[in-house]
């Protein structure tokens, strides 16, 4: 072994995993197969085999890699240091940086404070952001992989923010679907004010009930973060800049439509041998929701 410029062990033995010669092809084709039969155990309320899958994929090389891949090429943060100041750049520290890994067990993973920045919003005001380091970014990556399909069975239909194959432009057609027939047409806008800083950890944690990596989440979440070398606990909220931290949002958000007595009912079409899945909504108002900004539609004044 040797030290580098930033105290991070690698190897320097012939056994290196060779990153430029990797079949990225077949690692995201048997992830996503998992990550699909997750969803469909969750549906079906096939608690078991959900767990089964999720411990497999805890342990999969496949899902390092693609977790190095993303967070070293792929991710917007990749070429922002976090706290240790490293950054994987070439292929050779690459597959160091997965050959070290490999060797290390997630479950007893101690996640280091985050580096606290601050960026301008256009109001004038500074939104804080948590830097993880890079060690800290891929078990992140590794949990949102395994977690998410999970969570996305049990997640609201007209829920679009940070979701897979959902954006702010289906949020969109869903309002406007909603007032088309000039029944839901009085909208009101709102927020959670503060919402990532505010997250209930309790409330997070006992969502994630009998998830393999519950307790790597709760470590993350009071981890703390350095704000000018200065350290700070982090007793709740989720750090604005983690990769996990999205995920959990929309974790802790789930529940509104419900609040409001929205409940939806699912139809199933085939159409030229194609079948897919509508939801029906029922209640006495429509919510969209993006991350922590929703609308909710009312159908006429005498709601109020």
């Amino acid at each position: 072994m040797r030290n580098t410029t930033n105290n991070i062990c690698v190897s320097v033995s012939s056994d290196i995993t060779d990153w430029d010669t990797i079949n990225w092809y077949s690692v995201e084709k048997y992830v996503d197969k998992q990550q699909k039969r997750i969803y469909e155990a969750e549906v079906n309320k096939d608690k078991r085999k959900v767990r089964n899958i999720q411990r497999m994929l805890t342990n999969s090389r496949a899902v390092l890699l693609l977790a190095v891949r993303r967070v070293t090429e792929i991710n917007k943060g990749r070429n922002t240091p976090g706290p240790d100041g490293f950054l994987a750049k070439t292929s050779k520290e690459k597959g160091e940086l997965v050959d070290r890994l490999s060797k290390k067990n997630i479950y007893n993973y101690i996640p280091s404070p985050t580096r606290r920045i601050y960026i301008p919003k256009k109001n004038g005001k500074k939104r804080p952001l948590s830097i993880p380091s890079i060690t800290d970014r891929i078990y992140q990556e590794i949990i949102r992989i395994i977690l998410e399909p999970q969570m996305e069975a049990r997640f609201e239909p007209t829920s679009y923010g940070f979701r897979p194959k959902r954006g702010v432009y289906d949020a969109i057609e869903r309002i406007f679907l909603n007032i088309k027939g000039n029944k839901w047409c009085w909208v009101f806008e709102g927020d959670f004010k503060g919402c990532f800083d505010n997250l209930s950890h309790d409330f997070i944690l006992k969502q994630l009930k009998g998830f393999t990596l519950k307790g790597v989440v709760e470590r993350i979440l009071k981890a703390g973060y350095l704000d000018n070398n200065v350290f700070n606990e982090t007793i709740k909220g989720t750090p604005q800049g983690g990769l996990l931290s999205p995920l959990l949002a929309n974790i802790a958000l789930t529940g509104l439509e419900e609040y409001l007595n929205i409940t939806y009912k699912e139809i199933k079409h085939d159409k030229n041998d194609d079948e897919y899945v509508t939801y029906a909504t029922k209640g006495d108002y429509r919510v969209v929701r993006y991350a922590d900004d929703f609308v909710r539609q009312d159908g006429s004044l005498s709601s109020f």
